[in-house]
Order: structure tokens, then sequence, then C-alpha cells
């Protein structure tokens, strides 16, 4: 057990008298969320269920909404979030930092598989095409999931934390997600033909892993070059699974990649996948500088960090709870 974290609540059944649901109109998979939506209705039946558009002003506008419907969450409420990674990470952060009540905080959610990725929904109850939702309310148990608390200090000692609840890294994945988080890239008309979104992707991705650069991190034992430095506190990242960690596991799996030969780091990642992980790379701590400016991502959400900006990475002693399917069975290892 991780020093200062609380013990983890035991998995029990949920029996959810109210539904709440934010809603992304805007959202990459909105024609198939109102599905969602209304299929959580007829599931419902006479119990309450509030849907709530989210607002494209950003995390701010998500906390507002948050804490003005504070007082419908709590244990017996299930928030549903028809949204992507990005808002979903938003709500997350919310529901641990916003000024609501300790019964809000307890809120069980259950992402609806509404973006692109959708790397939480994944772990928690499949993908969405084998998912049910009549059996994930019928059958899922809620747990308690620790997110990545990412400090970041800059220069002028002026201190941000970030909540990644899947992943959080710096270089060429952060770089990756200033791309695909553009304006002009989310609204391609050329993403409305049947699987051109996925094409459109993978030329994006390359390009930009292509592009990246290094960039200089002070460490424990040095300054070095690292071309991608990631943290997974789950078993998925930017859609690529069987990363040798669990949501519900106290430690984070680190990996660092100091080659840029793109034919090197992604045999590298599908190897460590396959093999499983040594201990030296699972940690529940780590701290670090960046030494040049370089792009950072919290659960696909990019952010630029500035030249000697210090991140600090553990997990949060706080932690949100999730409806699944998947996190309460055994290891079949």
């Amino acid at each position: 057990m991780i020093k200062g974290m609380p013990s983890a609540i035991p998995q029990k059944r949920a029996a959810f008298r109210r539904f709440v649901i934010f809603f992304n109109p805007g959202g990459t998979h909105a024609t198939a969320v109102r599905r969602r939506i209304e299929e959580i209705k007829r599931i419902a039946g006479e119990r309450e269920v509030t849907v709530i558009e989210t607002s494209p002003k950003g995390g701010n506008a998500t906390r507002t909404l948050l804490e003005k419907h504070a007082d419908i969450l709590g244990e017996e409420t299930l928030l549903g979030i028809a949204a992507g990674d990005g808002t979903t990470n938003q709500i997350i952060e919310a529901l641990l930092t916003a000024k609501i009540p300790a019964k809000a905080r307890r809120t069980p959610i259950l992402p609806l598989w509404g973006g692109n990725a959708n790397d939480l929904a994944h772990m928690l109850n499949g993908p969405a095409y084998r998912a049910r939702l009549k059996d994930i309310l019928a059958n899922g148990k809620v747990v308690p999931v620790h997110p990545l608390q990412c400090d970041v200090t800059n220069r002028k000692n002026q201190k941000q934390t970030y909540i990644a609840a899947c992943y959080a890294s710096l270089g060429a994945s952060g770089f990756v997600a200033t791309r695909l988080n553009d304006q002009t890239y989310r609204k391609n008309v050329f993403h409305k033909l049947p699987g051109a979104r996925a094409l459109h992707d993978l030329f994006v991705v390359i390009g930009a892993l292509m592009e990246a650069p290094s960039f200089a991190v002070k460490e424990h034992d040095g300054v070095r070059s690292i071309y991608e430095l990631s943290f997974h506190n789950g078993s998925r990242m930017a859609k690529l699974d069987r990363l040798p960690t669990k949501l519900t596991d106290e430690m984070f799996y680190i990996s660092r990649f100091e080659n840029k030969k793109l034919l090197s780091v992604i045999p590298r990642m599908i190897e460590a996948a396959r093999k499983g992980v040594s201990q030296n790379v699972l940690r529940n701590y780590a701290s670090f500088t960046v030494q040049e400016k370089s792009w950072a991502q919290f659960d696909g959400e990019p952010v630029e960090l500035q030249a000697n900006t210090k991140v600090q990475i553990q997990l949060s002693p706080q932690p949100f709870y999730a409806l699944t399917t998947t996190l309460d069975k055994p290891d079949k290892s």
C-alpha cells in the first residue's frame, strides 16, 4: 500500500437511483452516444435521468457545470460521460479537485465511448461494439482508481497540477497530441468518409513522430536526451493495448525511448507489452527537470512545457470511482 493512500474500498455491485449524463454534442461519435443515452433512459425506467450538455470552453467550464449539479451526485448516482477522453479527463479532475461535498467525489463514472481513442472506456468495459449497457448496469462493480497526479513547476516557481486517469508523457506523444487536437485537423471534411479518420490518424501520427524533436531531461543520475518519456496508469494508451499495468494497480509503468528511429520505438513498445515488465520500471513516484522547451500530454490533452520546468508524478491519494465489468476479473496469467 502506498504511504498516505487510503485503503481501497471493497468492490461492490452497483445499485443506482439516478443517472446524470454529461454529453458533448460536438463529439466524434455524437450520433452513437445519443443512442446510448436513449438506451440508458429505457433501462432507467422511472428513475431520474439528467442530461447535461458540456461547454466547448474547456476544463473550467466543465468544473463549473459539475459544481452546479453537485447536489445530485453521490454513490447512488451514476455519472455517464457521453464524450471523449478530453472531457472525461476534465470531469475526473473536477471530481477530485472542485469545490464539491465529499459525497459527490464518490460518484461512480461510466465513460460511454464518445471520442476517438476511448482508452478509459475500453479498460473499464471493453470495446464499444462488444459492450452491452444493460449488462454493465446489471453486473458492473464500482472500483476506486488512483489517477496520476502530475505536478508541474516552472522556472518562476509557479505550480500547476494535472490529473491523468490513464497516462501522461513528454516528447513525441505530446507532439502528436498537439496535431490531433488542432481544430483544423478535428474539422477535416475527410473524416466524414467511412474509415477515412483512421487512415488520416495514421498519417498524422507517423508524420508527427518523425518530426518530433528530442529534448534534454535532468534526473537524479544526470542529464540525458530523451525522445519519449511515458507514464502509464493502465493497460492502454492511444489505442495501443496490452501494456503491463492495470488501472487498479498501485504503481505505474514508465517507458522511455532515447532513440528517435520510429522502426526501433514501435517494436520495443510491443515487446514490452508482450513480455511483461521488470520491477525497475514500475514506480509510484518520479521526478525530473525538463531542460528544454517540450510538449507534454495528459490523457491526450497537450501542454507546452518551458525550459527548466520541474515535473513530479505520483499516484493521487484521492481516487475516482468507476463502474467496470473487467477490472474485477482475476488475471489470466
